[in-house]
């Protein structure tokens, strides 16, 4: 199969990881590949490390730009993209050598727009793994990456073509928002999207959090036959030091931004995608609380008032649009907490710090033992 699927891997200060995620697409059983690397204006040597493998993969092509956040580095891989087929990459993850040629035969076969596959959570130990997989299919200087980014076409016998026969749900936009887009499938990565499906869509700049949610709600109303495979070919490593796992800071407001405008953009979906939205913006209004929670009182008095005012408000504002029935839907302990926080949003910072600190202590105390 020729066709040409353009990979777009994001990049910033990833030297860390950046060889894995390129090693991993330099190895992909489909051929036909153009990898846009785009530098988000990185200050470390990941970008040497691009260059180095430009060297003897002309199919790698570095973009670089000042830094702007992964939305606008994945917005100018697609202005410059030239393949009939997107994918997306993040620069710490990686993908398994047939994944791209086993979503590409399934949404050839049953002529969709996009195609959700699978994916495996992964650590540092599986990171290893990989590398000594690499390590042991290599030889030696410049016959590695011969082997690696000029192999002859892939066989009937690769992999792929038993993939490819892996269940496949097909469905229309409407069932994807409500099934999958709204059940924790907001992701834009171990996607293969036909190019113009896309078109012009682009993911929202300025936010650092929702952006894949906001990306996959603005094209929906593009697509028409949507495919979910029970394939499973992309890593995704579990970053600690992530943006979702790091302490309070402002930016993590972007939570409930993303989910406000998500709401606007899911209009036409019908009442059941609302309801779901709203679910899901109060549960990040509490969400975010209890990050500010775990500031001292003082300094959220101090520093960040506005912030638990504001998610004070979209509380209020979700609980209300959902309605007796729809705040049925919630679990008993986020109705519980839900309407603490709405009646004394201090006292319930409060009584999380404490809960939360005392939850710490008792976890120190079991390591020092």
């Amino acid at each position: 199969m020729k066709a040409l699927i353009s990979v777009i891997v994001p990049f910033y200060n990833a030297e860390l990881y950046l060889v894995d995620c390129l090693e991993s697409l330099i190895r992909q059983t489909h051929r036909e590949l153009e990898i846009l690397v785009v530098d988000d204006g990185s200050t470390d040597g990941s970008a040497a490390l691009c260059a180095e493998l430009m060297k003897k993969d002309s199919r790698i092509r570095l973009l670089r730009k000042e830094n702007g956040g992964v939305s606008s580095a994945r917005n100018l891989g697609l202005d410059e993209a030239r393949g009939e087929y997107v994918a997306f990459v993040d620069a710490d993850d990686w993908v398994l050598p047939d994944m791209l040629e086993t979503q590409l035969i399934q949404l050839t076969r049953e002529g969709g727009d996009m195609i959700l596959g699978g994916y495996l959570a992964v650590g540092e130990k599986e990171r290893e793994s990989w590398r000594k997989t690499c390590r042991e299919e290599k030889g030696d200087g410049e016959q590695e990456i011969r082997t690696a980014g000029h192999a002859a076409e892939t066989s009937a016998d690769s992999g792929a073509a038993a993939q490819a026969c892996a269940p496949c749900l097909a469905m229309d936009a409407k069932g994807y928002v409500n099934d999958f887009l709204l059940q924790s499938s907001s992701r834009c990565w171990s996607i293969l999207f036909r190019r113009d499906a896309i078109g012009e869509t682009r993911f929202p700049e300025g936010l650092s959090i929702g952006e894949d949610l906001l990306f996959m709600a603005r094209l929906m109303p593009r697509l028409n036959r949507v495919l979910v495979t029970g394939a499973c070919g992309y890593c995704y490593f579990i970053n600690e030091a992530g943006a979702m796992l790091k302490e309070f800071r402002p930016s993590y407001m972007d939570q409930i931004t993303c989910w406000e405008m998500a709401e606007r953009e899911l209009a036409g979906f019908g009442e059941k995608a609302q309801e779901k939205v709203r679910l899901c913006l109060f549960q990040a209004a509490l969400l975010v609380a209890g990050k500010l929670a775990q500031i001292d009182p003082a300094v959220v008095r101090q520093k960040y008032g506005a912030c638990l005012e504001r998610c004070v408000r979209a509380a209020a504002e979700a609980w209300r649009e959902l309605g007796r029935t729809g705040r049925k839907r919630l679990s008993r302990g986020y109705r519980l907490k839900g309407q603490i926080f709405l009646h004394m949003p201090s006292g319930y910072l409060r009584l999380y710090h404490i809960w939360k600190r005392k939850d710490r202590t008792a976890a120190g105390r079991e390591e020092s033992n």
